[in-house]
């Protein structure tokens, strides 16, 4: 339920702070080189942030007392050195990452924002170390003081005055107290030795998560990277990243629901399947009302949260509220307790071929909305593929862990209510 929380106040600080910078005056343009920043951001860190932090519960299980607390350590090493690495990119390499990712010849406050990162990147796994630690309420406060300071921290400048840079620069000050915070976990849980066995130990198991995520972050790429080349407008580009989001939290309840089953599935299948099947029939109850009452105001939602010019987001929004059906569906935690990361990789890797063609084809004949239905059958793709791994791998069918008569149910409503409010009511 922490964890839950967490990857709730996470989404939540995302979605303020896009209704701040909405709400704050900046012309379009500006919050789209905020929103090109963030795309930068994500591009460079997404796949291994993921990819470490979802192997550090797992590799941490695994070792003795004193190794556990080296491996917090070498962990956070880790980390900082790759978050070096990254800001060392950035930073030389700004005239060709820049125009080779955006198309565009400079982004604004760049060096900044690079900074920021720099400081912001390591701080990523203390909400993993206090998991393995067992400490709930620590995950909690963290969590409160990481994104409840975040918004201060972008939106009091904006209401001071001084623009998007001097919240770039919040930024960069809260980052350094939010590495501080991380270091003195790293002190409190840690054993404070260099253990290269366990670095190895620790990177090559997280290597193959890693590159599914990789796979994952080259679907965001490069559907980044065609609204910027097919349209080359910043104010385009902001209708886009607003609109082209999913419900918050339906995927953050969904995803920590997928994560903290892995371990049960693992000891005992029997009982997680159960677990799962009634756990998620819960969320159904729960997220399938939701989503079908955002389908009906999103809309007026858009023009009251955001703005007038950024309103044409919440079709797009619409669309990718359809990705709930897939996201409901968890077969991935049951093939990842079954230690088959190698078969979740085949999959993306097949799920990203089919993306890419269909929202390079989809894009040109529909515009953006093409290119958010190429992401909801593209979400279809993988979830039926990992279904079939299941069934013919392990011999578990999707009626074990899914309770399909709910599922089809809801489903069903979804969709036509979507139709209704795109064909009958608009």
């Amino acid at each position: 339920m922490a964890l839950q929380l967490f990857q709730v106040m996470r989404l939540g600080s995302a979605v303020f702070s896009g209704i701040m910078l909405a709400k704050s005056g900046l012309p379009t343009a500006t919050i789209g080189t905020w929103e090109t920043l963030l795309y930068l951001a994500t591009t460079f860190s997404f796949f291994w942030v993921n990819g470490l932090m979802q192997g550090i519960p797992a590799v941490y299980a695994k070792l003795a007392e004193q190794e556990k607390k080296a491996l917090i350590f070498n962990s956070f090493l880790v980390f900082c050195a790759i978050a070096c690495l990254v800001y060392l990119i950035l930073l030389l390499g700004e005239n060709w990452v820049v125009p080779a990712l955006t198309a565009l010849e400079k982004v604004p406050y760049f060096q900044w924002f690079a900074l920021y990162l720099l400081l912001h990147l390591p701080t990523f796994p203390v909400e993993s170390y206090y998991l393995v630690k067992q400490k709930p309420r620590a995950i909690i406060y963290w969590g409160c003081f990481s994104f409840g300071m975040h918004l201060v921290a972008l939106g009091a400048p904006l209401w001071a005055g001084w623009g998007l840079e001097g919240s770039i620069q919040g930024l960069v000050i809260f980052s350094a107290v939010k590495f501080l915070w991380a270091f003195a976990v790293v002190i409190r849980f840690g054993d404070f030795r260099l253990d290269l066995s366990i670095i190895v130990t620790f990177i090559m198991f997280c290597i193959p998560l890693m590159m599914t995520h990789v796979v994952s972050n080259l679907m965001l790429l490069f559907d980044n990277w065609l609204v910027g080349w097919h349209f080359k407008d910043a104010s385009v580009f902001a209708i886009y990243r607003y609109g082209a989001r999913e419900f918050p939290l339906a995927t953050a309840l969904v995803s920590a629901l997928g994560a903290s089953l892995v371990p049960l599935l693992a000891v005992d299948l029997n009982t997680g399947l159960e677990t799962l099947k009634r756990k998620t029939r819960r969320l159904m109850h729960l997220l399938f009302p939701l989503t079908i009452l955002l389908l009906l105001i999103s809309e007026d939602l858009f023009r009251y949260v955001f703005n007038t010019e950024l309103a044409g987001g919440a079709f797009l929004f619409n669309i990718y509220l359809l990705t709930l059906p897939s996201r409901m569906l968890l077969p991935a935690s049951i093939v990842l307790s079954k230690g088959d990361s190698r078969s979740i990789f085949v999959v993306s890797i097949f799920e990203m071929c089919i993306k890419m063609m269909l929202g390079f084809l989809f894009i040109r004949w529909w515009g953006l909305p093409g290119l958010a239905w190429s992401v909801v059958l593209a979400f279809w793709v993988e979830k039926l593929g990992l279904i079939v791994v299941l069934k013919r791998k392990y011999g578990i069918a999707a009626r074990e862990w899914i309770d399909w008569k709910w599922y089809v149910a809801y489903v069903a409503l979804l969709t036509s209510v979507f139709l209704v409010r795109a064909f009958v009511l608009s």
